[in-house]
Formats: C-alpha cells, sequence, structure tokens
C-alpha cells in the first residue's frame, strides 16, 4: 500500500510539473504611436478590433542646448488622444508615455542637475504630481483634467554609451525613487548592442526594459541594407544562451520610411513617404534598389530637392516582420510580457494584413 501511495504522489508530482511547464506565457498586445496628432478614427478602431489596449505613446524629446541645457524639443499631449478614446470609442487602452533622451543630454548634463532633470520630467507624466504640476494642469488642462493619463508605466528611450550610462543610470533610479513602487513601474529600451553586451554597457536600474528588434544600421550611411531590419544582421546579436538579466518586453518593426541623400551624405528621413507614393511623382527616377533620383529641381513637402539627390525607401514586410518576431522569442525571459509594433499609423496597418499582424502576436504564445 506505501508503494501504491508512493507511486501515485511520483505520478501527481510528475503530471504537476507537466502542467507547469506547459503554461502559456501571459503575452500583452501593444503597438508605439510616435506622431504628434492625435490617432484617427481608422486607427482607433483598428486597435479595438484587434484587442490592442496598450499604447506607447510618445510624450516627448529632451535634447541638448548649451544655453538652457536639457530642454524639451517635442511636446505632445496625450490627454487630448486620451479624450478621444473616451469620447468616441467607449473602451479602455493603457497609455504609457515615452520620453525620449539624446545621449548628448547624458554627455553634458552635470551630474549636479540629473535630479532636477529627473523631477521635472516625472511632473510631465505624471498629473498633478506634486503643486507645481497641479498649478501647470489646471491653468492648461483645467476641462479635461479627469482624463489626463493617469499611467502605471512610464518609459525612456535613451542609446546610452559606456560613457554615459553612469549618468544615465543615475537619472533612472532617481526618477523610480520619485515614484510609488507599487502602482507605477518604469521601463527602458534596450538596443540589441545593448541587449548582447550586458556586462559591457550595463543594465538599466529599471522594472523591466523594451528590446527594440529593429534599426539595425545607421540610416545616416549610404547604402543598400535595410537600415530597419534584415534578419541575417540580427541574428548576429541572438547567438548567446543567456538569457538577459533584466524582465524584457518586445518591440518589433512594423513601419516604413524614406531617406533623403545628397551627394550621398544622409540629409533628412521623410516618415509618412512610402515607395508607392514615390512611384508616382514625375520629378524622380528609379535606379533600383529601393532607390529613387530626383531629375529636376523642386518642391517637394517644404524640401528644396536638387537634381542628383537620392530617396531610398525603406519598409518591413510581413515576411520580415514574422522574422523579427521569431528572433524576439529567442529573447523572452518572463512569464509575462508585452509585444508591441512600432508603428501605429493609418499607412502602416494598411499594409499589412490583419490576419498576419494576429499570427506574430499568437506566435509568442
Amino acid at each position: 500500500m506505501d508503494g501504491f501511495r508512493k507511486l501515485c504522489f511520483l505520478s501527481t508530482s510528475f503530471l504537476f510539473l507537466l502542467s507547469c511547464s506547459n503554461k502559456k506565457p501571459d503575452v500583452t498586445r501593444a503597438y508605439y504611436y510616435w506622431r504628434t496628432n492625435g490617432a484617427t478614427w481608422q486607427e482607433r478602431k483598428f486597435l479595438k478590433q484587434n484587442g490592442i489596449r496598450k499604447l506607447y505613446a510618445h510624450l516627448m524629446d529632451v535634447d541638448w542646448s548649451n544655453v538652457f541645457g536639457a530642454i524639451p524639443v517635442a511636446n505632445h499631449e496625450l490627454v487630448n488622444m486620451n479624450l478621444e478614446f473616451a469620447r468616441y470609442d467607449s473602451f479602455p487602452v493603457q497609455m504609457v508615455p515615452v520620453v525620449f533622451i539624446t545621449n548628448k543630454t547624458f554627455e553634458r548634463i552635470d551630474s549636479s542637475d540629473i535630479e532636477t532633470l529627473a523631477i521635472r520630467l516625472v511632473r510631465r507624466c505624471l498629473p498633478a504630481y506634486d503643486a507645481v504640476d497641479r498649478n501647470y494642469e489646471s491653468r492648461n488642462h483645467s476641462s479635461y483634467f479627469g482624463l489626463a493619463v493617469k499611467p502605471n508605466e512610464i518609459q525612456f528611450d535613451c542609446d546610452w554609451t559606456e560613457t554615459t550610462r553612469g549618468k544615465y543610470f543615475a537619472f533612472l533610479r532617481k526618477v523610480k525613487s520619485l515614484l510609488p513602487s507599487d502602482s507605477i513601474k518604469v521601463s527602458a529600451t534596450i538596443r540589441l548592442h545593448q541587449f548582447k553586451y550586458p556586462n559591457k554597457t550595463g543594465v538599466p536600474p529599471v522594472d523591466r526594459g523594451m528590446l527594440m528588434i529593429y534599426n539595425i544600421s545607421d540610416p545616416k550611411k549610404y547604402g543598400t541594407d535595410n537600415s530597419i531590419f534584415e534578419e541575417k544582421k540580427a541574428a548576429a546579436y541572438f547567438t548567446s544562451n543567456k538569457k538577459y538579466p533584466l524582465p524584457l518586453d518586445m518591440a518589433l518593426p512594423a513601419w516604413s520610411w524614406c531617406i533623403i541623400y545628397r551627394n550621398k551624405q544622409f540629409y533628412q528621413v521623410e516618415n509618412e513617404l512610402d515607395e508607392q507614393e514615390l512611384k508616382t511623382l514625375s520629378f524622380l527616377r528609379p535606379r533600383g534598389n529601393h532607390f529613387y533620383q530626383v531629375t529636376q529641381d523642386t518642391v517637394f513637402r517644404d524640401l528644396f530637392l536638387r537634381p542628383g539627390d537620392e530617396i531610398k525607401a525603406e519598409s518591413t514586410d510581413e515576411l520580415s516582420l514574422k522574422a523579427a518576431a521569431k528572433l524576439a522569442t529567442k529573447a523572452v525571459n518572463a512569464d509575462s510580457y508585452t509585444v508591441s509594433l512600432f508603428e501605429l499609423s493609418e499607412q502602416e496597418i494598411q499594409r499589412y494584413n490583419n490576419e498576419k499582424l494576429l499570427e506574430v502576436y499568437s506566435s509568442f504564445r
């Protein structure tokens, strides 16, 4: 009888362990929203239809000024977007404010000013954080104050280096100390080189990292490589069997842009221009490899283009998006995580079949 009980116990334990090992991860679907204007009706409809209830919304950029120090160079109001979701769509969207900070800011800022920068940015991310912020909100958003974004996560985006990680990490630690740790988490973007070499670049002192599986090459460098994503180049960052020492979420490329070069030197990026439109423009001549050459003096989108200027179209097709997702599964190191696509726009969501996008999300289960 004792042997029978022992056998039953071992069998039950085995089945329990087997069920735990087969437990599916909890995957949250999300998108990045980077434009300055609010989401359109079609974009909001897309989120609702596909069960996407988390939006990483670009709040502001911070850069360095030799006169004023660390200053905002782009400042977006999320309250209006939140109002649109509440007024027209009546479905909850968890909005995460994202603050991009240039690496130059941490190269130049004095260590004694880091605390001030942290306080100022926390005020911008959280409604009515303190008396100063409550005064600002009452002056600027008195009508919509009840619809101000009240996030449970704040994300910072900075391509830090070995020389700036000390100041950047000190900034992140200060931000965390200013927040109620039980209700608001801090996340940071992780570039692929930071992911591959954590001992060299350091691991940011935050709650979670967002692994950016794109920006494989420098778009400013003239050439035929797709700077957004190339599977072979990206795969080189996923060779280690060691898991990254910070819980990771995943960001995948689902966007296009055009890069303008003058005399083979970087001139400008046009985010809302794609190859389909390039094919229709009479002042361009196709050169192959997704390059188009300007044939006459032209003013286009407030840009003066000269004969000989070149426009390179880059995008991520469905096969590349699936390849990025497959690589991302190798980096999964948590039972619960977010998969976010960059970025939400009418132009981009029309590029992908809804069923294919759902396949990408589902591939993580």
